[in-house]
């Protein structure tokens, strides 16, 4: 590990960077034949039983699945249940809230974005990619509803372990939510959805697939666009959403396919903090923004508009003797103007600027970001089993910003709480190889080197006030080892274990912040057949040098708790009980609780659960889903207690193939989400204003959506 710090050094550091990243990049040499490279769902090995594709299985029905040659607990979630389980207008937070040890707050920063936990993990303490590219804003998080719509992906993986040396990102010892496109159709077809339900919400959509073009050796496209709106469950929390997802793939030839993938992201939305006590208690649970200009908390003066892209090039080739190649050159940008945030929304605060004592105070926030990376692996078959050398290499441009304002003059400027340009580069390159010990045994071991190193150039820093420019720079080599063993065709067993590390979401000047680091151990079995379905694991992990955070009035300070204990138990499966029918359960009992106090940590859940039934028969698909979330602490310190919640799901398609000439399907789906009309408080939300009134949210209450596709 070593400390950075002025401009000449971070020259330095960018000029290193840019050379390492640039001889990452270069590709092999093209010319090798081998077999037809295939778009594959690439888990890292991913298997399941003979039964997959049966609808009458449970391995078909399950909601989630644990490959049987993964080497850490993951929860696979199929496009076949997104399809008809999942509402279009979600997010992929709704997506993974059906699997173990995950919660998922229910109301979410700003009214959409869900609050994420895996195994007690928080936001920035996970690792998040799409196709396999690590997404991540400047401080490490990811919001959940910024870059890609669920009609876009063909499946989503939780995997709670912490990956083998291949695996690619920031905190993957908090688990790694693997999003991934879907694959354009191979026949030519367009289909049009729109939807309709509570809140005025709606949905308007055509997508256009191309199937295989004549005349281009096999290429194909899909392009989907979707326009979303609603009034929202919170009162004038109002949102839109504009989207459009571009796919093509391209063989060159017999060996190697390009890929090509584009999305843009467009919402406007009125920003919903939370709410306090008091407010809950005199407006009832679903009060959100108020409809009047004199108060801090009204819409207008708590609104959001966010524009996100993301880009990569793939190159997959197959160049024979038993080379491989993945290669993925990308870039995606962040990008919101203005978020405007009332200075308190609970009212706490009096009104009153230097331009008028009756004039609203309040924040406007800019915060931009534009990432360019590579992500490539090259993979050599051997007798032994694979080797496999690769790198991700990541320079991440961003600037941010804290300005009070004054609302009723339409955002006239006064002072700067911060102002601040920041880079954050990141270089991991890795070496692991698998050993078949023996016919059905695998061993799996590697190392990666991860450096990361951050820069802040301040106009007004935070910590002084004033202009400032510092950095620092962090490096550690990860080992791994993992194993899974096939007992049989349809069970395997599995264990592993392997370091972490994290870099602290800032820097502080002059003084030497030290690193996040971890080490994860855990074992599992999963079996698989066409009546039932079952995986469980027992994991522990060591926790040294935490970083906790805590907002107040919008604004996010972070500090060390030290050392952490994360341990538990988790279990999934699914029953076929024929007719359709089929029966599904998942739990955990989870602990992360502070080395030195005792004390849980802020967000962890001490346990989770779902069940549910599923029925598929001909041309319906039904689903009745209730997930629980155990009792937590919203803050530091065993502070802002939270009751354990549950919500109730149903969801009901019936689709129909070929029903009239040039109809290719029709599919109409009808759901309740929160059955039971669950309305208490959920979830902390932080602080706001200068008493820092603790602000909350209440679960969203009982909701209808339908949709109808029409596929020509």
């Amino acid at each position: 590990m070593r400390r950075v710090s002025g401009t000449g050094d971070r020259r330095g550091i960018r000029r290193h960077y840019a050379a390492l990243w640039l001889a990452a990049s270069v590709p092999p040499v093209i010319g090798a034949t081998g077999a037809h490279a295939q778009q594959t769902t690439d888990l890292g090995t991913v298997e399941t039983s003979d039964t997959a594709g049966d609808v009458n299985s449970a391995v078909y029905q399950a909601p989630t699945t644990t490959p049987l040659t993964v080497t850490q607990p993951t929860s696979v979630i199929s496009r076949h249940y997104i399809e008809n389980n999942i509402p279009a207008t979600s997010n992929f937070d709704k997506v993974i809230n059906v699997a173990p040890s995950v919660m998922t707050s229910p109301s979410g920063s700003g009214g959409d974005d869900a609050k994420i936990s895996i195994r007690g993990f928080q936001n920035g303490q996970f690792n998040t990619t799409l196709d396999g590219i690590p997404l991540r804003a400047f401080n490490g998080t990811q919001r959940s509803g910024t870059f890609v719509m669920t009609n876009d992906l063909g499946q989503v993986a939780i995997d709670r372990g912490p990956g083998t040396a291949s695996t690619v990102g920031d905190a993957t010892f908090g688990g790694t939510i693997a999003l991934q496109t879907k694959a354009p159709m191979s026949t030519m077809a367009t289909t049009a959805t729109t939807g309709y339900g509570s809140f005025n919400t709606q949905l308007y959509g055509l997508q256009f697939d191309s199937g295989q073009i004549k005349g281009t050796n096999g290429a194909s496209l899909f392009l989907d666009t979707q326009f979303t709106k609603s009034d929202g469950y919170f009162t004038n929390t109002a949102k839109e959403r504009k989207n459009a997802a571009l796919k093509i793939q391209q063989p060159l030839n017999d060996n190697t396919t390009l890929t090509f993938v584009s999305m843009y992201n467009d919402v406007t939305r009125n920003y919903f903090e939370g709410a306090s006590l008091a407010q809950i208690a005199a407006y009832g649970p679903n009060y959100g923004l108020s409809s009047s200009p004199d108060k801090q908390n009204f819409a207008g003066y708590n609104r959001w508009n966010l524009k996100t892209d993301f880009e990569y090039l793939g190159l997959k080739s197959d160049y024979g003797d038993g080379w491989h190649v993945d290669n993925k050159i990308y870039t995606y940008g962040y990008n919101t103007a203005g978020l405007l945030l009332g200075q308190d929304v609970t009212g706490g605060d009096a009104n009153g600027t230097i331009f008028g004592a009756s004039n609203v105070p309040g924040t406007i926030n800019p915060v931009n970001f534009r990432s360019y990376g590579d992500v490539i692996a090259l993979t050599k078959d051997t007798f032994f089993g694979d080797v496999k050398v690769g790198t991700w290499a990541e320079h991440q441009p961003s600037h941010r910003g804290n300005f009070n304002v004054d609302m009723t003059l339409g955002q006239k400027y006064i002072s700067t709480n911060y102002d601040q340009h920041l880079t954050l580069d990141t270089f991991q390159p890795y070496v692991e190889a698998d050993w078949k010990a023996v016919p059905d045994l695998t061993i799996t071991t590697g190392a990666k080197y991860a450096y990361s190193a951050r820069s802040q150039s301040s106009l007004v820093d935070p910590n002084t006030g004033g202009p400032l420019d510092y950095a620092q720079s962090w490096a550690k080599v990860l080992p791994s080892l993992a194993a899974n063993y096939k007992l049989s065709s349809d069970w395997s067993v599995y264990a592993q274990a392997a370091e972490g590390f994290l870099t602290p979401p800032v820097v502080t000047p002059g003084s030497n912040v030290q690193p996040q680091t971890t080490w994860n151990y855990q074992v599992g079995t999963a079996y698989q057949s066409k009546i039932f379905t079952v995986a469980g694991d027992v994991y522990y992990i060591d926790f040294d040098n935490m970083i906790s955070s805590r907002t107040i009035g919008g604004i996010t300070n972070y500090f060390n708790i030290g050392g952490v204990i994360y341990q538990g138990l988790e279990v999934e499966g699914t029953v076929h009980v024929g007719h359709g029918f089929s029966l599904f359960a998942n739990g955990s009992l989870n602990s992360a609780k502070n080395k030195r106090t005792g004390q849980w940590i802020a967000e962890a859940p001490n346990a989770t659960a779902a069940a549910g039934v599923i029925y598929e028969e001909g041309n319906w698909h039904a689903s009745l889903t209730d997930k629980w979330v155990g009792q937590r602490f919203g803050d530091a310190g065993e502070k802002q207690p939270l009751s354990p919640f549950n919500q109730l799901d149903m969801a009901i398609t019936y689709k129909v193939k070929n029903s009239l000439p040039n109809l290719a399907a029709v599919t109409a789906k009808f759901g309740i989400d929160n059955l039971l009309n669950s309305r208490g408080i959920v979830d902390f939300a932080g602080y706001s204003g200068a008493a820092g009134t603790p602000l909350w949210y209440t679960q969203v209450g009982r909701n209808i959506y339908s949709s109808l596709s029409v596929q020509f």
